[in-house]
């Protein structure tokens, strides 16, 4: 590791820190990750004055903390407080207090500089130009409209899920308690009038809350991956999840799978923003994203210090670099590899055009093209298997700027590139992917399959492909520099899957 930079967030409701790592060339990644529930704003109050049990305990885990920042030899840290901070009368005393006992040094964010970096953290993981961006914490909700990509308006609102919870405790019966958490949210949203002209939107959810909704559908569902970055939920699993929810018996919550005991307790008000922000704007779906404030904030001190704009033009491609940048490959030797993909696909594309075979989809160029790209990070685990290797780091990584199904695919496309493939590894992702997407995506593989080959030596031997198509050939003629032959019978080997799949006869002519 070249440097490490820990940020910490300081909420409400939990405390939470990202330890990243920047290696040599300039690859980021989280590195270490730790949380706590502190419930700092526990017992605040109307007077909003941070009480000594929850500020003993933010001191506990601000103390364990510090351990692993020096465990990891972190030297840039940067400490951030939210609402429950920024709204507390006493929290001056509070923060020199923080000081002088953990040595952390605390930064009190605005409501719109929390909004802010929640933006950040979502535009650069997410290709989606229009979206309401909502985070429910503990003391706060952020609402943020996002309109080709750039922020348009956005407010922070006093309650999430640990004052609303606080607010409403004396009403003994649950659906007054929501009646009246969603009588005060609703008409605080429509004191915002920008939302009116913003029907139909979809909601990109960040925060405990929404992470929760997210893992109980996981478990209703099966679904085989923990990454929940971009994981949707249409109108009606929503209207399941949160009717489960406000409906069980307080009591009963916490036997929910996928609902923490320690979110329990607070979990029914604390969707109640989201429920209410749903349906005033009657979307269609929400998607969750693990990125928020804090990879905001470390998105804007690194991309800054590097001399690159904060918000990234194309989030698949610049997630698809820093890949590129964490993992140790070839890197001429991939770009070569992605090069001779595409330019084979176009080919066969255009002909199933022309000729109406409906051979590919809209998005498949993009899968072979990451695909190709990435094929062989799995060599930074080990070289044997390297491609199931590959198949893991793409699949449950962060490869940002895809829906989790064209994640997999991609995953799929990597860990099929070499001829033993992974098609038996496959049955644990049918909820996520069928086995006839499964059978469709094997045309691309051969593509990958053949790319591969044709630079077998991985020198760049074959600089070029002149391909023809005539009646039931398909003629590669490889402009070499060099003795390619090694390319040409590596590639011949998997002339019989190309013909299975396009129903053409390959050669490879050498030029």
């Amino acid at each position: 590791m070249e440097k490490t930079v820990a940020i910490i967030d300081l909420g409400s409701n939990s405390i939470r820190m990202n330890i990243l790592s920047i290696n040599k060339n300039g690859g980021y990644s989280i590195h270490e990750q730790a949380s706590e529930m502190v419930r700092l704003s526990e017992d605040m109050g109307p007077e909003m004055a941070l009480k000594e049990i929850p500020i003993k305990r933010t001191i506990t885990a601000l103390h364990y903390f510090k351990s692993l920042i020096d465990a990891n030899q972190t030297t840039e840290v940067y400490a951030l407080a939210t609402a429950a901070v920024r709204l507390a009368v006493n929290q001056a005393d509070f923060l020199n207090r923080i000081q002088a006992e953990t040595g952390f040094v605390f930064t009190v964010l605005s409501g719109f500089q929390e909004a802010y970096y929640d933006y950040l953290g979502v535009v650069n993981t997410l290709s989606l130009d229009h979206a309401l961006i909502l985070d429910i914490g503990g003391g706060s909700t952020e609402i943020i409209w996002m309109k080709h990509r750039q922020i348009v308006e956005a407010v922070s609102l006093p309650f999430g899920s640990v004052t609303l919870s606080e607010r409403f405790k004396t009403i003994k019966s649950k659906k007054k308690r929501v009646e009246a958490a969603k009588k005060l949210i609703s008409e605080k949203l429509h004191e915002l009038k920008w939302l009116d002209g913003l029907k139909g939107q979809p909601i990109i959810g960040l925060g405990g809350v929404i992470r929760t909704l997210g893992k109980i559908d996981r478990s209703l569902n099966g679904y085989p991956i923990e990454n929940l970055h971009n994981y949707r939920l249409h109108e009606t699993e929503v209207d399941k999840l949160c009717a489960l929810i406000i409906e069980s018996d307080d009591k009963e919550l916490d036997k929910i799978e996928g609902l923490s005991k320690r979110r329990s307790d607070i979990i029914a008000m604390g969707i109640m923003p989201f429920v209410c922000l749903f349906e005033h704007i009657q979307s269609p779906e929400i998607r969750i994203s693990a990125n928020g404030l804090r990879d905001g904030y470390f998105f804007e001190k690194h991309f800054t210090a590097i001399g690159q704009p904060v918000v990234v033009n194309d989030v698949l491609k610049h997630s698809k670099e820093n890949f590129l940048k964490q993992f140790v490959v070839n890197e001429p030797h991939a770009r070569n590899v992605q090069s001779l993909a595409l330019t084979l696909y176009d080919a066969l594309h255009r002909h199933s055009v022309e000729n109406q075979l409906g051979l590919f989809e809209i998005a498949d160029r993009k899968l072979l093209s990451a695909a190709a790209l990435l094929h062989d990070i799995g060599i930074h685990i080990e070289y044997y298997d390297h491609h199931i290797h590959g198949f893991y780091l793409v699949a449950n990584g962060n490869l940002n700027g895809l829906t989790n199904l064209e994640r997999l695919s991609v995953a799929y496309l990597v860990g099929s590139h070499r001829e033993a493939g992974i098609k038996n590894r496959m049955t644990d992702y049918e909820s996520v992917i069928s086995k006839t997407e499964v059978m469709r995506l094997n045309r691309l593989v051969v593509l990958l399959n053949l790319a591969e080959q044709l630079d077998r030596s991985e020198r760049g031997l074959i600089k070029q492909l002149h391909l023809n198509i005539l009646d039931s050939n398909f003629e590669i003629h490889a402009v070499t520099q060099g003795d390619a032959s090694l390319e040409i019978s590596s590639a011949l080997r998997f002339a019989d899957r190309f013909e299975k799949q396009f129903a053409l006869k390959l050669t490879i002519i050498p030029k």
